[in-house]
């Protein structure tokens, strides 16, 4: 007894859903699965999901397979086309048909790969795949690796301690920093990035032996208008305490 697995066109059914497969007339249940393939060469590949979906729960409403089961058997039947195609004459007047055949069931293969959560295709297939993911890891994990090895060398074991309550002092200083001159015009430092000063605070500086979050220090580092902040923390002056000045006979 044949068993069809997909959802056939009704007999003399001139309006069949977009998905079914089989003609108006004549005989198809054996060969259902050339149907199967001639329907999926036909539709737009962002059809696949649900090209896939419909015979998937016609199949499971009308008990001719578990899901697992489902995925096996298309899975064979574009193998075995894509096999069968690919041995073809290659000088055939129909070899150009052949390669967008083959293009388009190689392509609805990889979208059965991606829902393969049985690894019920053959055996050599999930091993070499998954032997794939451990080599592309095992690069991943050699590249942040090396990465690390070069940053490593900027951490500290201790970071510089600032006596608590003195902050804002600090931050007062590298503003001061910030707007330093040099004796032939142009600022002594430069930055395109307000959380750059937040970020080397935090990472190399505690307050009273505590981390000091970069979000606190973006606090002290925003628009401003004017002398004044538009929003954040201001230094409040009994924290301004020295103050950066040229040397003698320097000019700015």
């Amino acid at each position: 007894m044949i068993v069809n697995y997909f959802k056939a066109r009704k007999r003399l059914d001139l309006s069949p859903h977009h998905y079914d497969i089989g003609h108006a007339i004549g005989s198809w249940q054996k060969y259902e699965d050339n149907h199967f393939l001639n329907k999926l060469v036909e539709i737009d590949e962002d059809h696949f999901e649900k090209f896939y979906k419909y015979h998937l729960v016609y199949a499971l409403e009308n008990r001719r397979c578990s899901e697992e089961a489902f995925l096996c058997k298309v899975w064979g039947i574009v193998e075995n086309r894509i096999r069968k195609l690919k041995a073809e004459d290659p000088f055939s007047s129909y070899h150009d048909r052949h390669i967008f055949r083959i293009e388009k069931l190689q392509k609805f293969q990889k979208y059965l790969n991606s829902i393969d959560e049985w690894n019920a295709r053959p055996a050599h297939l999930v091993i070499s795949e998954k032997e794939e993911i451990i080599r592309k890891q095992k690069k991943e994990i050699e590249e942040l690796q090396a990465r690390w090895d070069k940053i490593k060398i900027y951490e500290v074991s201790q970071k510089i301690w600032i006596k608590e309550g003195y902050l804002a002092t600090l931050i007062d200083l590298f503003k001061q920093v910030e707007k330093l001159e040099v004796p032939d015009g142009g600022n002594l430092l430069k930055y395109d990035h307000q959380v750059a000063y937040p970020r080397m605070i935090s990472k190399y500086f505690s307050h009273g032996g505590n981390e000091i979050p970069v979000e606190t220090l973006r606090n002290y580092y925003v628009r401003k208008k004017g002398d004044e902040p538009v929003k954040g923390t201001s230094i409040q002056l009994e924290r301004k305490l020295f103050k950066i000045v040229p040397v003698k006979g320097i000019k700015k």
